[in-house]
């Protein structure tokens, strides 16, 4: 029974399966474990946000369907709307995608901070340039099929990202770098043992 909350920040390449492990943690807490799953998945939200009526909302859609990068403004409102309307400190956080740029990993340890949820635990999956690659061409979405836009994905994992996971490992969080070509079941269980649930 793990009773306490946890914070994980999954973080990884596209195509290294970070949704899918933050899903299988998330299951597994919500089997074992009586403390409530709250999960902030940045894609999801972002999906969401895009789907309103706004000016705002239309302008993220055009970036998002363009394969664009969005100002740092808009994924930093998304976390500070969660934190202070629906996060209530009683829940285990599980956050996917979110930090994906310094400003947003500032945003984020700030967040969590101010709420004493450090230390909290950052997953790293890595995934060699090349298998990302294959993976995204092998998924059959259509923002998978352009590798124009894969590429420019992972380029933006290499500049903006990695430095946003060396400011959390900077400020002092519990780092876990783990190898993402396993089969899912085998880094699903990898994860388990760095958070110690057994």
């Amino acid at each position: 029974m793990i009773d306490a909350p946890i914070t994980v920040v999954f973080f990884g390449p596209q195509g290294a399966g970070k949704g899918t492990q933050a899903k299988l943690l998330e299951g597994l807490l919500e089997r074992d474990s009586d403390t409530p799953v709250l999960g902030l998945e940045m894609g999801e939200r972002l999906r969401g946000f895009a789907a309103g009526s706004g000016d705002a909302s239309k302008r993220v859609g055009e970036v998002i369907n363009a394969g664009g990068l969005l100002p740092a403004f808009i994924p930093s409102h998304i976390i500070t709307t969660f934190f202070l309307q629906e996060f209530t400190n009683r829940e285990h956080l599980i956050i996917d995608g979110v930090a994906r740029r310094v400003e947003q990993s500032i945003v984020l340890d700030d967040a969590l901070q101010f709420f004493g949820r450090v230390p909290y635990h950052v997953v790293v999956l890595q995934l060699p340039r090349e298998e990302a690659v294959r993976r995204l061409h092998g998924r059959g979405r259509s923002d998978d099929s352009d590798d124009q836009k894969i590429q420019r994905r992972l380029d933006w994992y290499e500049t903006e990202t990695l430095p946003a996971i060396k400011l959390l490992e900077e400020r002092g969080r519990t780092m876990h770098y783990i190898d993402a070509r396993p089969p899912i079941e085998e880094i699903h269980a990898q994860i388990r043992t760095v958070l110690h649930i057994t």
